[in-house]
C-alpha cells in the first residue's frame, strides 16, 4: 500500500497553494488524493484502479478530518 501511495503522489494534478485555506498537511493529502484520482482514471486493470480509489477515497477522508479540527 505505501507503494500505492507514492505512486499517487508522484504524478497527477497540481494545485495551487491557498493564502487562507486548510493546512499544509491537508493540502499535501487532497493533492495525493487528486493525483490518485487522476491516475486510476487512466488505468487499465480494474483491480489496481479499484485499490487506487479507495486510497483516494481514505485520503479524502483524512483531509476532512484535518479541516474539520482547523
Amino acid at each position: 500500500m505505501e507503494l500505492l501511495a507514492l505512486q499517487c503522489f508522484g504524478r497527477g494534478v497540481k494545485h495551487e497553494p491557498v493564502a487562507d485555506g486548510p493546512t499544509p498537511r491537508a493540502r499535501k493529502l487532497k493533492l495525493e488524493s487528486d493525483n490518485c484520482l487522476a491516475i486510476a482514471i487512466r488505468e487499465r486493470e480494474p483491480e489496481v484502479a479499484a485499490m487506487l480509489i479507495d486510497e483516494a477515497a481514505k485520503l479524502a477522508r483524512r483531509v476532512k478530518e484535518l479541516r474539520d479540527k482547523a
